[in-house]
């Protein structure tokens, strides 16, 4: 009898073992998968991700190759790439709520910036489903099934060394060269209680985009009134031969 039990809690042993190597070594798929959910449900059109590699060791990760398809009505190109996300996991805090990040970096992120016939640009259409996306989940995100959902709090979120390509060729406006993305820090993003993954995906898309917006408007107005110059130097100067001839 005794050896049944012993065999018995050995066994069991084994199964709780196998769970947790389980869990462990599923932990990359779950965070891609939660990536692109959450990502294309805020930001409105496909969020895909190359690869996440996670150590719950040493709190270290790394996502590489995300991408962000551009809106309907623009190009089938790529809205954003991301070569390559850097993340340091508080390990500590993984059994408490909130979980703290102490640092997400994005580093030399690309940005297609495209304005169509109509003016309109997929940098603003993207800002307007972030800014209209609202979780369906009631107040403190209750799970399915009870519970509630993990909350999580950036203690530094950066993206640096970005670039921006301007594409108004739509509008007769000369494509512009890669402009420089200025820096874009955010701290404590999630706030003293934390905040879902929903609302830090939020928080931070809408800092990143407004950013972006800035110097496409900038670069749209520069080219726009270069271009409109050189109209009405044009017009001035078949004036002035008419008077002359």
């Amino acid at each position: 009898m005794k050896r049944k039990l012993v065999i018995a809690a050995l066994a069991l042993l084994m199964i709780i073992v196998g769970i947790g190597v389980f869990l462990y070594n599923s932990i990359d798929p779950i965070v891609k998968s939660a990536i692109e959910k959450h990502g294309t449900q805020i930001m409105g059109t496909k969020v895909s991700v190359g690869s996440v590699h996670i150590s719950l060791k040493s709190g270290r990760g790394t996502i590489r190759d995300v991408s962000v398809e551009n809106p309907d009505g623009f190009s089938s190109n790529k809205m954003l790439k991301l070569e390559e996300i850097t993340v340091d996991i508080d390990v500590a805090s993984l059994n408490r709520d909130p979980i703290v990040i102490d640092e997400v970096t994005i580093a030399a992120p690309e940005v297609l910036a495209e304005v169509n016939a109509v003016a309109q640009s997929n940098v603003a259409a993207i800002k307007r489903n972030v800014g209209s996306y609202q979780s369906s989940k009631v107040p403190r995100e209750r799970k399915e099934g009870g519970g509630f959902e993990k909350r999580f709090i950036i203690e530094k979120f950066v993206f640096e060394e970005g670039t921006v390509e301007l594409d108004a060729t739509a509008l007769g406006v000369e494509e512009a060269e890669d402009r420089e993305l200025l820096p874009v820090r955010l701290s404590n993003v999630g706030g003293p209680n934390g905040d879902t993954p929903d609302g830090i995906g939020k928080t931070v898309s809408r800092a990143f985009l407004g950013a972006i917006a800035d110097v496409v408007t900038a670069e749209v107005r520069a080219r726009a009134m270069e271009k409109a110059k050189q109209e009405a130097g044009d017009e001035a100067k078949k004036a002035l031969d008419k008077i002359l001839n």
